[in-house]
């Protein structure tokens, strides 16, 4: 299948409910749709060209839009400034043809722009869960619609992604200013190859991070990702001590990881902000709440002892082998009311901690696989339990907004476990390991410092 199929049939599979104008110069329907030989016979005027053609003919494709009356266009195409001194040459007309015309232009040499919110998808990769607040600046294609796939596993909703290609007129400082201004995002991921305007990009990552946080991944400060990058998008790297003090200078949250980019953005977009770095382990495992604990630790985060009072009440709904002190861990404690509900809700009611890092939900899947297994030989009620330890999460998934206390989940679980999906449905970040749930509670943290500093 052509890219140009590709993305039509994702614009198609998204739902968009504007019309769709297929221009090719053979064929009278594409995808069931009508199309035309050129942009000139279309009976009106549309919003938005994706323009997929050999490089050779951008340019006079666009010049066509532009004398027509089309604002704004995506250029998929690649052969421009990436690949040496001619292609140079062409995006510096495709440059001066976009702003002979007032064009607003993605790319070129990108993989297309997506508004899940209105059904606007025009990459060649289909996005298949619901909208959600997560929006997505790249200089990578793969970063802006391969993880879409990645996405709804994990569980974080993307509202709309941006591949921003040789970012010939529209910059990451055009993005960031335009996602800090839209109310149906409350995260920002940047994936960085290089930044040609430095006072530019500090400009508008400070006015986007005085409104909502921004996380960036910067790939281009060792030799070999600076390489990489100009190869990839013409972008200009620089040392990476460079981009750390422009990070911090800005209030962006530097990320290490493509992993820690998304785990970041999703929590940063699904929680409140915690009033100080005090956080509590609540776990039952004891090896779980040791990573955990330890994690806190290199993450700079305080694990406050709890008080007797506190604790006491703790005692009082555990066995003698809990321990209350900070990790709080319960130990293989099957009372799901009190990890889900009461332990979390005397935790809240103290005062004395402003986040919880959690280990150990998990809903009736295993009992499911006993079940399926053994048959009559097993009596747990399964299917009693089922609505009760739903009603429990449920009651769970409420508590950030109810006490502006941001929760995060660990599990080795996925969602085959009907619970662990309904967290991640739900706004509660749920990662694979100890360590990845401390470390976005830590980028919580960090920018909740930032605004405070405001």
């Amino acid at each position: 299948m052509t890219m140009g199929t590709g993305q039509l049939s994702s614009l198609l599979l998204q739902g968009y409910e504007g019309r769709i104008y297929p221009i090719h110069p053979e064929e009278d329907t594409v995808l069931g749709l009508r199309a035309y030989r050129k942009v000139s016979e279309l009976e009106e005027l549309p919003d938005l060209a994706v323009i997929v053609l050999p490089t050779r003919i951008v340019n006079q494709i666009l010049e066509e839009c532009g004398g027509l009356g089309i604002k704004a266009a995506v250029v998929i195409s690649g052969g421009f400034r990436e690949v040496g001194e001619a292609g140079a040459k062409l995006e510096k007309e495709l440059l001066e043809i976009a702003v002979k015309y007032g064009i607003t232009l993605v790319g070129p040499n990108c993989i297309g722009v997506s508004n899940f919110h209105i059904g606007l998808n025009t990459t060649y990769f289909p996005y298949e869960q619901e909208a959600g607040s997560v929006a997505v600046i790249s200089q990578s294609g793969t970063y802006s619609c391969h993880i879409y796939t990645y996405a709804e596993k994990s569980g974080i909703k993307l509202g709309q992604t941006v591949s921003i290609g040789n970012a010939t007129v529209l910059g990451i400082s055009d993005y960031l200013k335009y996602f800090a201004d839209d109310p149906s995002i409350k995260s920002i991921a940047v994936y960085i190859e290089g930044i040609s305007n430095g006072r530019e990009f500090v400009e508008a990552a400070e006015y986007a991070t005085a409104k909502k946080p921004v996380v960036a991944l910067y790939v281009g400060g060792t030799g070999y990702g600076a390489r990489a990058g100009g190869s990839h998008t013409g972008a200009l790297a620089g040392q990476d001590e460079l981009y750390e003090g422009v990070f911090h200078q800005s209030g962006i949250i530097r990320a290490n990881t493509v992993e820690e980019l998304f785990d970041w953005s999703w929590a940063l977009a699904t929680q409140p902000l915690p009033s100080s770095d005090r956080v509590c382990v609540l776990t039952n495992s004891g090896g779980a709440g040791a990573s955990m604990a330890d994690a806190c630790g290199r993450a700079g985060l305080s694990l406050p002892r709890l008080s007797e009072e506190t604790q006491e009440k703790i005692r009082e709904l555990l066995p003698g082998t809990a321990s209350t002190i900070n990790p709080v861990d319960m130990t293989f404690h099957l009372n799901f009311a009190d990890l889900l509900k009461t332990v979390p809700e005397i935790l809240f009611e103290s005062g004395e901690i402003d986040g919880i890092v959690m280990y150990g939900i998990f809903g009736t899947h295993i009992f499911e696989v006993f079940r399926d297994g053994l048959g009559d030989l097993f009596k747990f009620p399964v299917e009693d339990a089922r609505p009760i330890i739903r009603g429990l999460v449920e009651g769970f998934t409420r508590f950030p907004d109810d006490t502006g206390i941001p929760v995060i989940v660990s599990t080795f679980m996925g969602p085959e476990d009907e619970e662990i999906a309904f967290l991640r449905s739900n706004d509660i970040p749920v990662s694979p390991s100890p360590e990845r749930a401390v470390n976005a509670m830590a980028a919580l943290c960090r920018y909740a410092e930032y605004r405070r500093s405001l």
